[in-house]
């Protein structure tokens, strides 16, 4: 059964996550005020509606208590995004999920009891610093001072050769985990492509090392520095 997901607020943040729960194969519930937007959506996710969220009557008329998810994603005025939360709390919906648009808005949220709060500018910024800082190392979890796992971007010379070929074990001592494979496609409402990481479960040994994968090692500390220093 798919998940059956509200999305109040259909600015570029919400619309996007509409699109992209849809493309995901959840049941979606689009709600915005302006029938501009309500009509980008109206034939790309489940249910596409009008309606003004700071009236708690016609929120009644959704259904929104037999959703798995409501997500408050209003970004213009934290008043209508506390008045909606106000209404869905009163109507019984099981879980809410709010964009957080400045730290006065959070505190307020916090007092009304909901903690699952959403800061998309906080977190993309996040996110970019952390490709910027990381560099070949994308992450590492020591699982004792000698042994630890790390995922580390396909060396250069990896690329296009299979995982027997590139002999890990017998070259570096190193166990390979599994690979993450970066996959872009187009964009929704934005210019360009985005990306998604797709985990390809245990490689076999005809399993081709991509452009861009990443790779998820196991092994000592100085054999996975010998590794990194290769890269």
């Amino acid at each position: 059964m798919s998940l059956r997901v509200a999305v109040i607020g259909l600015g570029h943040f919400g619309m996007n996550l509409a699109l992209r729960l849809t493309e995901e194969g959840c049941e979606v519930i689009a709600v915005d005020r302006d029938p501009e937007r309500v009509e980008v959506l109206q034939d790309r996710v489940a249910i596409a509606v009008v309606l003004d969220s700071t009236e708690q009557r016609p929120l009644r008329k959704l259904g929104l208590r037999d959703m798995d998810i409501v997500v408050v994603a209003i970004g213009e005025d934290f008043q209508s995004s506390l008045l909606t939360t106000a209404s869905l709390q009163e109507i019984g919906v099981k879980r809410i999920i709010n964009r957080v648009i400045s730290p006065v808005h959070e505190r307020l949220l916090r007092l009304m009891g909901i903690h699952e709060l959403i800061l998309p500018e906080a977190e993309a910024a996040e996110a970019l610093a952390n490709r910027l800082l990381l560099g070949k190392v994308q992450k590492a979890f020591e699982l004792s001072p000698e042994y630890s796992i790390v995922e580390v971007g396909a060396p250069q010379h990896f690329v296009g050769k299979s995982v027997r070929e590139i002999g890990l074990r017998e070259r570096y001592g190193l166990n390979l985990v599994t690979i993450k494979r970066v996959e872009r496609r187009a964009g929704l409402l934005s210019l360009g492509q985005h990306e998604r990481v797709r985990v390809l479960g245990v490689p076999t040994p005809e399993t081709v090392i991509e452009q861009d994968d990443i790779l998820v090692v196991f092994g000592q500390e100085r054999e996975l520095q010998r590794l990194l220093e290769a890269s």
